[in-house]
């Protein structure tokens, strides 16, 4: 007749029989907090996905119901966390699509998410390749996409962040010319929402009093346009990391200058009004394009593995 087991190693095993039987039991699906089109929220787990509506089981002053509601009640984001709770991707497939769907929502980070996913998925060596490289082609077509469609709708920040993402991480997946183009497209809107807001600004301007901002200004606004050409061409140059990051000290270094003479205009504007506010919506500028040209510069630093001189 055998021994009986150790209590200790009794107690083990049936710890792990336990841990086991539990595996095979039904989860609880996730509690979301879905927000509509309308403003109002809802606290609820998706149950089933058909189509374009989803069944939700609706937590309600401590109590539940369940309902079906048009994914369109939604706003996007709620639509695909919705769609992600319904599908529970776990291959390459299913997360890819998931990517694809975030996409076609305009949520960047969601869509990253799920691609990185997608490609981690993969475990052979060579098929994750394959993949990657499927994933990034879909990715440079899909920023592509979103930047011109956010220049077509005047969104400029929208439409400088997707160009910004395609041309430091996916900078291999298009043409120097075409890395121009869509970096004029975005510059050329940058240019005229500028010119709309200075055309609104010098209308209360006299003959005279725009002649003498025309000349106090002239020299600043032409290292401006000069850093401006250089940091475009840092974008378009972006395959080639150092030919990039060279463009970007150059055009920092235009922008410098600018904003030395710069601040001699506003020191000696004394009780100019009109060319101190002219002066201060310039200043504005240099700030912004020349932070837009550094971070894209530490984003080509940082692809050299360069990392001491991204951060600074």
């Amino acid at each position: 007749m055998p021994s009986p087991l150790p209590l200790k190693e009794s107690h083990v095993k049936t710890g792990l029989l336990f841990v086991s039987l539990l595996a095979f039991l039904p989860q609880e699906p996730k509690t979301l907090t879905l927000n509509e089109v309308d403003g109002e929220s809802v606290t609820a787990q998706v149950l089933e996905l058909k189509g374009e509506s989803a069944k939700l089981k609706v937590m309600i002053l401590g109590g539940n119901m369940t309902v079906t509601r048009k994914l369109t009640d939604f706003v996007p984001l709620s639509q695909f966390r919705i769609e992600q709770a319904a599908k529970a991707a776990n291959d390459f497939d299913g997360h890819f699509a998931l990517a694809k769907r975030a996409g076609e929502l305009r949520l960047l980070t969601q869509a990253g998410s799920e691609a990185r996913a997608a490609v981690e998925s993969v475990k052979d060596a060579t098929q994750q390749e394959a993949k990657r490289a499927e994933v990034r082609k879909w990715a440079a077509d899909a920023l592509e996409a979103m930047t011109k469609e956010a220049v077509a709708q005047n969104r400029i920040a929208e439409a400088r962040h997707c160009l910004k993402l395609l041309s430091t991480r996916l900078a291999d997946q298009r043409t120097e010319e075409q890395l121009d183009a869509l970096a004029g497209e975005v510059a050329a809107l940058d240019e005229r929402v500028a010119n709309e807001r200075e055309t609104a600004r010098q209308a209360k301007l006299d003959g005279a009093s725009r002649d003498k901002m025309k000349k106090s200004l002239g020299t600043v606004r032409e290292q401006l346009a000069k850093g401006d050409k250089l940091s475009r061409e840092a974008i378009t140059k972006s395959r080639t990391t150092v030919a990039s990051t060279n463009l970007c000290e150059k055009a920092i270094d235009a922008y410098k200058a600018g904003w030395t003479k710069l601040q001699a205009v506003i020191e000696g504007a004394g009780e100019d009004t009109m060319l101190a506010n002219e002066a201060g919506a310039l200043s504005q500028k240099f700030h912004d394009h020349g932070i837009r040209t550094a971070l894209h510069a530490a984003n080509m630093l940082t692809v050299q593995s360069d990392y001491k001189n991204a951060m600074e």
